[in-house]
């Protein structure tokens, strides 16, 4: 199953929910799940380089891709039976070459915040995935969400991405996200968000296997 986390907005969050949901597949006792990284120079490639040094043993293997090169790694991995590619999409969107991720891609979520600059870039990046594969199925993933905090526009902004792509229950700000120091997550981490990870897992993720 290849599943893509991906926004042209910076801060929403892609690298962690990507860390998370790979962290949660191996509890459930997934053997095969690769992280494919294709920003320059972003998170995911800064904690795999301290799980190194660490050495961490992962439950998932890492590897850094441009668009140059996906079309010969996803050879590799995509001939893999029962395997979960989790891949981050690069920020930009005018290379040609990202059709050939898309052609691969059979889930696409896309984390958000509720603020306008932020909507606005996932509005435009979700009407530009699905003019790219119309039938990609997209998931909306509300997050930073501060229980505190009052979102003024939240059923409105809902209502509005409902209208192109399902929305799922939010991901709440926790200081356990800004400790995250290697691709090794603290179960109990994994354990507070369970309850939308099992969602997301049981309505997208085993109908695809």
């Amino acid at each position: 199953m290849v599943i893509a986390f991906g926004n042209i907005k910076p801060g929403t969050g892609k690298s962690t929910l990507l860390l998370l949901l790979a962290n949660y597949l191996a509890s459930k006792g997934k053997k095969k799940i690769y992280l494919v990284d294709m920003q320059t120079e972003g998170a995911l490639g800064l904690l795999f380089e301290k799980s190194r040094i660490l050495e961490h043993q992962l439950p998932f293997e890492y590897f850094h891709c441009d668009l140059e090169r996906f079309a010969l790694l996803f050879a590799r991995l995509g001939s893999e039976k029962d395997a979960y590619i989790l891949i981050e999409l690069p920020s930009s969107m005018h290379d040609e070459r990202i059709l050939r991720v898309f052609s691969k891609l059979q889930i696409l979520i896309c984390p958000f915040c509720y603020d306008s600059p932020t909507l606005n870039s996932t509005v435009y990046f979700a009407s530009l995935a699905r003019r790219i594969k119309p039938h990609l199925e997209i998931l909306f993933l509300p997050n930073r969400i501060i229980s505190s905090a009052t979102y003024e526009f939240k059923q409105e902004i809902d209502e509005l991405l409902r209208q192109i792509s399902p929305l799922c229950p939010g991901i709440s700000e926790h200081i356990g996200f800004q400790r995250i120091s290697s691709l090794q997550l603290q179960p109990a981490l994994i354990d507070r968000y369970c309850a939308t990870l099992d969602l997301i897992y049981s309505l997208y993720l085993t109908k695809k296997e």
